[in-house]
């Protein structure tokens, strides 16, 4: 995947609707591509959280405590509050297709604004 796909990934997202095009560009450097196979977890509850992630192909599902949730595809963030606050995720994204995400990772994020 090309940064211009990556930055209209994110453009597309809400998370990143406010963003300029050059903030996009910078935002779009620091993803890094992921792939996880039907039945694995994207995210699980109570991991450290440290990474968000954009679906850009595929599908999901969100579980919490049992239950099953919302059904997510492309343009859906996951894990959006790793970046922010430094908590356990509360819930598990599983894949239910095969499934490719940009990650951004926190430490990088915090690193790029502070620069």
């Amino acid at each position: 995947m090309n940064q211009d796909e990556r930055v209209r990934l994110l453009q597309a997202s809400p998370l990143f609707h406010g963003c300029s095009k050059r903030q996009l560009k910078a935002v779009a450097k620091l993803t890094r591509v992921v792939l996880i196979g039907p039945g694995e977890a994207l995210i699980s509850t109570g991991a450290p959280s440290t990474d968000a992630y954009v679906i850009t192909a595929g599908s999901a599902e969100v579980q919490r405590r049992g239950g099953k949730g919302a059904a997510l595809g492309p343009g859906y963030v996951v894990g959006e509050l790793g970046l922010l606050l430094e908590r356990p995720r509360n819930a598990t994204v599983r894949a239910t297709t095969p499934l490719e995400a940009l990650a951004l990772n926190r430490a990088d994020l915090r690193a790029a604004v502070m620069a």
